[in-house]
């Protein structure tokens, strides 16, 4: 039993490396993702949000209203949603398999319907991978603190 124990513990120290060296790079291709994703906000370039996007997004404003994927990019094709520009900062990602959860700040300047857009945001955005590609299933914003 005392073997087991020790097997069990080595094989558990030894992955944690490489669960930490994926972590890492996971890390790094989500931080890019949001970064095309932004950019093609500001584009407006609706094909690369419909890729990031999965059927089933939802995204969840500022007020607490929700839409969906077609909604979402409809907005951007309208023109009812423009964006000059779009800073994030602070970005985490916290894995768990085959979802991950990125947190972090924005600073925008754009307009909705002609009304300016809240300047400072915080976000979460929740990715799940699928058949190797990671999709954007729901994004959530809030008015960060001043």
């Amino acid at each position: 039993m005392t073997r087991q124990l020790i097997i069990a513990l080595t094989v558990a120290f030894v992955s944690v490396p490489g669960a930490r060296a994926q972590s890492g790079h996971v890390a790094k291709v989500l931080i890019a993702l949001e970064n095309v994703w932004v950019e093609a906000l500001v584009q407006p370039y609706t094909a690369k949000l419909e890729a990031i996007f999965l059927d089933t997004y939802v995204d969840t404003d500022e007020g607490g209203h929700q839409s969906d994927k077609q909604a979402t990019l409809a907005v951007l094709k309208s023109g009812d949603l423009k964006f000059k520009s779009i800073k994030l900062s602070n970005m985490k990602v916290y894995t768990y398999g085959d979802a991950a959860i990125v947190t972090g700040l924005a600073a925008q300047d754009g307009t909705f319907k002609g009304d300016p857009v809240q300047p400072n945001i915080v976000f979460t955005d929740t990715f799940v991978l699928q058949k190797g590609m990671w999709k954007a299933a729901a994004s959530h914003r809030t008015t960060a603190p001043k």
